[in-house]
């Protein structure tokens, strides 16, 4: 049973955290999908937005290719603030997969604004306050499209990823 895990939260929760623990644990069959990672390799720094056709491009063809693992976790790690992320974007990938599930960070400013700050590439604070205004908590088109919704609203990831793996 292939699953595609897409996590959603503002720069800083913890979604990078998430993904590299569960690759760690699991080991093989974890694919992790990065935008920054992608953004570092293609224009040499996570923040540079110079091509982000391309970035998005590659993030869900690398997606597709990945979900002939039948056994396979692939994590989409990218913020996904909205419904129309969530969702819109992840449509031609549900059908890949067994499983769907949304991971979303609700942490309070002042926790994340903290962890932002020990991050290799911190996000500048009137950025991190606007991805926080765009935030949308699930909604109804998320509640039909994803076949499981995780909230974290504290740092204890322990229990999300038991229900993953």
């Amino acid at each position: 049973m292939n699953k595609l895990i897409v996590l959603s939260g503002v720069p800083g929760s913890g979604k990078s955290y998430f993904s590299n623990t569960i690759k760690k644990i699991k080991g093989a069959h974890v694919y992790v999908v990065s935008s920054d990672s992608l953004r570092r390799e293609i224009t040499g720094s996570q923040s540079n937005i110079d091509h982000e056709q391309l970035v998005w491009t590659i993030f869900y063809e690398l997606a597709k290719s990945y979900s002939h693992d039948k056994e396979g976790i692939v994590i989409l790690d990218a913020t996904h603030i909205t419904s129309t992320l969530r969702v819109d974007k992840n449509q031609i990938l549900k059908p890949l997969f067994d499983e769907v599930i949304l991971v979303m960070w609700k942490l309070d400013k002042n926790v994340v604004s903290n962890q932002n700050l020990q991050r290799e590439y911190p996000i500048a604070p009137d950025v991190l306050d606007m991805f926080f205004n765009q935030f949308e908590l699930p909604t109804e088109k998320d509640e039909k499209f994803f076949d499981k919704i995780i909230m974290i609203t504290n740092n204890d990831i322990a229990p999300a990823i038991k229900e993953i793996i």
